[in-house]
């Protein structure tokens, strides 16, 4: 059993894009920083997809304060 960190992620994902976003508007007339956010930019979108290949599976869950992962890989939802 562990504490339910999904919506966390979940609101830490959104807000990694938007900041890849925002990067991305600022310096979208200068062609060095263009390619170095563009890499940037992917790198965080990789480790977004990561982090959210592991959560969607506990999003049903959100409410919840703690989760536990059964033998067959479903999440079980735990109020105390």
């Amino acid at each position: 059993m562990q504490k339910n960190t999904a919506p966390i992620s979940a609101v830490m994902l959104g807000l990694r894009t938007l900041a890849v976003a925002g990067a991305w508007w600022l310096v979208r007339r200068m062609t060095a920083m263009r390619i170095v956010t563009a890499v940037r930019a992917a790198l965080v979108l990789l480790a977004g997809g990561t982090t959210l290949y592991r959560v969607v599976p506990m999003l049903p869950c959100w409410g919840s304060d703690r989760i536990a992962r059964r033998s067959e890989g479903a999440y079980v939802c735990y109020d105390f």
